[in-house]
């Protein structure tokens, strides 16, 4: 912690901060060293920040805005999200790496309609193949069961759907189609999305359980609508390579 005075004191400049800044740590013991290989030792580099980088870190949190990090390939960008996560306790960083294909639906969810029709079809044979004969199912009866099965949401819509603050990092959004920067604010602004094949479901199968990103853990998706219930801190990288909209720039607080 930076300053001699007690924090919350009245001439304390950074009494506002929630954030610090990761700090430079001794190296590790020759047993706890581990190979660096292509790409390893800058993704592992923490983001070492100057006083006022920290204080524009802090703005973004109090202000529930996005952060947009840009810099040279390698500088550590997206370690600060791990750091920020880390230092505020706020679990695992949900990542979601752009390309030039991503699409905004990758990182909302998921649905794997295939492997549902695989399934399906594989249980009629096997019904048959066993010559049972049941009754006459209702018609979607099992539908809101099965279906949870085959979503999962992306990193962003679980950030969203956590009902507890998330870090969501959107590494290199600079390699992105251009209009998915601003689609992206959006979804945040508005703070929720649908989920078509929720939404329509019968009346009496409100809820469904779905996985969230990298995790065994489900959240119940009411109505085929994910909405926030606690903003997540969103920090996005760039490598610079190209210039975004001022629109989607006066949304974000830039470092």
């Amino acid at each position: 912690m930076t300053g001699q005075s007690a924090a919350g004191a009245p001439h304390d400049p950074e009494a506002w901060w929630v954030f610090r800044g990761p700090s430079d740590l001794p190296a590790p013991p020759p047993w706890r060293r581990f190979p660096a290989g292509a790409g390893t030792a800058a993704a592992r580099a923490p983001y070492l920040l100057e006083r006022n980088e920290i204080s524009v870190v802090n703005a973004a949190l109090h202000l529930h805005r996005p952060l947009l990090v840009t810099g040279r390939p390698g500088a550590g960008k997206s370690s600060l999200a791990h750091a920020v996560a880390e230092e505020l306790g706020l679990g695992d960083v949900l990542r979601w790496s752009v390309n030039s294909r991503s699409t905004l639906q990758d990182a909302l969810y998921r649905y794997d309609a295939v492997g549902r029709l695989r399934e399906a079809s594989l249980r009629r044979e096997r019904e048959a193949s066993h010559g049972s004969v049941r009754r006459p199912r209702a018609p979607r009866a099992t539908a809101a069961g099965d279906i949870g099965q085959y979503l999962r949401l992306g990193p962003l819509g679980s950030a969203l759907a956590a009902g507890r603050p998330r870090v969501l990092l959107v590494d290199e959004l600079d390699k992105a189609d251009i209009d998915l920067p601003n689609d992206l604010l959006v979804v945040l602004e508005e703070g929720e999305f649908e989920i078509p094949e929720l939404a329509r479901l019968p009346e009496h199968q409100q809820e469904v359980p779905v996985l969230l990103s990298g995790s065994r853990e489900r959240v119940a998706i009411h109505r085929g609508v994910v909405r926030c219930t606690q903003f997540p801190v969103v920090v996005m990288t760039s490598n610079g390579e190209r210039d975004f909209p001022p629109a989607f720039l006066r949304r974000c607080v830039r470092l």
